[in-house]
């Protein structure tokens, strides 16, 4: 009997450890799952952050592709607009280039234009000497013809034997101006401008072809150009 009582304290005890056993397991279990509630809450949240987070960084990446199209449009755009303007200054580039060609024959033509007007004017100076050395000579004559004309008034009251003499003599004497000092024959003809004086064509011609270009009435030297005809 006190065997038995002893079995069943023992397994009252046994069943008491149990129970004890039983209720710490089912603390640590309430712990446990307490624990496991709470990480899902934080786990919960860092999921809605998470989530939140990713839709914040799908707008981002949506609005970065939208700018990267309108980057891509705007590059391609001034790509174009870049090879407008290359196409624009290599144009521009030909058209100075032309300019550039244009104003060098322009400065060319101007430099032979003023070469030519130079030349223009010494032969119309030349040609102003020579018409005012016509006009000197001319003003020359006209004073002797007056001298002359004078002469013959005041020489009709003299006899007309003696004034045919002194006519003839005038005569011989203006035609003596007017004839070549070189040859004494033919009339004058041209003008040497470097000396203004006058001779026959053929003596000066026959002067230029030996070479002895030097005026015959004061030894002047003259060349080609030099010589102008003239009407007396």
């Amino acid at each position: 009997m006190q065997t038995q009582n002893q079995h069943l304290l023992q397994q009252l005890t046994d069943r008491d450890d149990f129970n004890i056993k039983l209720v710490s397991d089912s603390v640590k279990m309430k712990q446990a799952c307490s624990s496991l509630l709470s990480d899902k809450l934080m786990l919960e949240k860092q999921l809605q952050q998470v989530n939140t987070s990713l839709e914040s960084s799908k707008l981002k990446i949506a609005r970065g592709e939208e700018q990267m199209k309108t980057c891509v449009a705007q590059a391609i755009k001034t790509s174009a607009e870049n090879r407008h303007l290359t196409i624009s200054l290599e144009r521009i580039a030909l058209e100075v280039s032309n300019t550039d060609k244009e104003l060098k024959w322009l400065r060319s033509s101007v430099g032979s234009s003023e070469k030519e007007y130079e030349q223009t004017q010494q032969k119309i100076s030349e040609l102003r000497a020579l018409l005012e050395h016509e006009r000197s000579e001319r003003r020359r004559l006209e004073e002797q013809y007056e001298e002359v004309k004078n002469e013959v008034m005041e020489l009709t009251s003299e006899t007309e034997e003696t004034t045919v003499r002194k006519l003839e003599d005038e005569i011989k004497e203006c035609k003596g101006i007017l004839k070549c000092g070189v040859c004494f024959d033919r009339p004058k003809e041209v003008v040497i401008t470097k000396c203004f004086h006058l001779f026959c064509s053929l003596c000066i011609q026959r002067n230029l072809e030996i070479r002895h270009r030097k005026c015959p009435g004061c030894g002047t030297p003259f060349g080609q150009n030099d010589v102008r005809e003239v009407k007396i």
